[in-house]
């Protein structure tokens, strides 16, 4: 890559063009949206979070062996650590932040929406391993797919090191099964309609494949829908990244009736049926005027 790092960070709307864009790709580049202090202190919250934190969801110890478990290569595994805002400051303030909430209610087109989940996600260098085509909301006990992903890089994003790739258009397509990814299709298809099926390759598709380089503290925003992986980390260095969920507020979730969520209805004290709402689904104040 050879731009030359903003030396602000962004603070205004998505433009009208800039949502035309997302409608038609499924996804779109938000410019550098972290400085550098917020950067580094996001990667102490990872750092801290890898040694004290017993929520990696990618651990192969965490799911069943065979069919239907990770099929990582021994020694080549990602890092996937869950809600990091629920107990460290550092993640809550940029979970919270209202221009990350503004720019997903604008792509939703909602009037307000509420944190989903955050992820903080590791390849470690040299082993960090590859993730196999997907898209989120096969991972979401939603009722409808009224949610995004705002992705940013705490280093910068190559594609030696595992940038995301990015299957254009791939969220007209509507709902697919994963095949390679945390618990396997088998799991869903028991909890899906039986026209829902298995997401194939962009290319049987006739998807064009965008491989999206970053910046340390550049960002992208993307359809729960849209299909997206990404390849190993062969290099020497970390590629760190910090991944923040959001969904339209009044969205109705359905809970284990779609999904095994990381925590039961019960503890959410929401129902199936019921629009998302509660301590665990904050809302994201609004952007000032």
């Amino acid at each position: 890559m050879t731009a030359t790092k903003p030396t602000s960070v962004r603070t205004h709307p998505l433009t009208s063009a800039e949502l035309l864009s997302f409608y038609r790709s499924g996804f779109l580049r938000l410019g550098q949206i972290l400085g550098d202090d917020t950067l580094e202190s996001l990667r102490a919250a990872i750092a801290a979070g890898r040694a004290t934190v017993d929520d990696d969801l990618l651990d192969p110890t965490s799911w069943p062996e065979g069919e239907g478990g990770v099929p990582q290569e021994p020694g080549r595994n990602v890092s996937f650590l869950f809600n990091l805002w629920r107990h460290d400051q550092r993640f809550r303030s940029v979970a919270l932040d209202p221009r990350l909430g503004g720019w997903a209610a604008q792509v939703l087109g909602a009037r307000r929406v509420r944190l989903l989940e955050d992820n903080a996600l590791t390849k470690d260098p040299r082993t960090g391993g590859a993730l196999k085509w997907h898209q989120d909301y096969s991972y979401w006990p939603l009722g409808q797919p009224n949610a995004v992903t705002v992705w940013i890089a705490l280093d910068d994003v190559t594609f030696e090191n595992g940038a995301v790739q990015m299957a254009t258009g791939s969220h007209l397509l509507g709902e697919r099964l994963p095949r390679v990814f945390g618990t396997g299709a088998s799991y869903f298809k028991e909890r899906r309609p039986p026209e829902v099926r298995e997401i194939t390759t962009p290319a049987d598709e006739g998807l064009r494949v965008e491989t999206v380089e970053l910046r340390a503290g550049e960002a992208t925003i993307h359809h729960a829908l849209t299909w997206h992986a990404s390849g190993e980390n062969a290099t020497d260095r970390p590629r760190r990244a910090s991944v923040f969920r959001y969904v339209a507020d009044g969205t109705i979730w359905f809970g284990a009736d779609r999904y095994e969520f990381n925590y039961s209805d019960d503890e959410l004290g929401l129902a199936p049926g019921d629009p998302i709402g509660g301590d665990y689904f904050p809302l994201v104040p609004e952007p000032s005027s």
